[in-house]
């Protein structure tokens, strides 16, 4: 609800002051030269059109989810790439690692080391060689 008031001037009109206060608080509008002369530069054979642009958006919105999508899956093979490398170096790490460990565990296991490791407990080397057991059945064994 705009009030109108007498503003003072040589004539003395009534003017209305919302209006007035609004046309002071709109911003200048800047000129557009650059912008229409590219539009005018693109639309040499008139390729370009507003209804054209209106027309096409489906397929032109198509066409950038393409380019998107094609990026994402550029960026995302690299990635899978890296992943591939790491666990492949990973990989040798890891059997260069069993073959050192199974070396050492077979180097151990000999039969010279382990009477070299438990010499100092007291447990040594049978000279003799294992005796074998014969069981002489009797009556009271069988039972049948």
């Amino acid at each position: 609800m705009s009030q109108k008031k007498v503003k003072e001037s040589a004539e003395n009109e009534v003017v209305d002051v919302a209006a007035e206060s609004a046309a002071e608080t709109q911003p200048k509008r800047r000129s557009s030269r650059p912008a229409r002369g590219f539009v005018k530069f693109i639309n040499v054979f008139d390729w370009f059109d507003k209804n054209h642009f209106a027309n096409n958006m489906p397929f032109i919105l198509f066409l950038t989810m393409l380019v998107i999508g094609y990026i994402a899956n550029s960026y995302n093979a690299e990635r899978i790439i890296r992943n591939i490398d790491k666990t492949k170096v990973e990989l040798k790490e890891k059997n260069a690692e069993f073959i050192s460990t199974r070396s050492q565990l077979m180097f151990k296991s000999k039969q010279s080391e382990v009477a070299r490791a438990v010499a100092a407990t007291g447990v040594f080397e049978s000279k003799e060689p294992p005796k074998k057991l014969f069981v002489v059945e009797t009556k009271e064994n069988k039972q049948d």
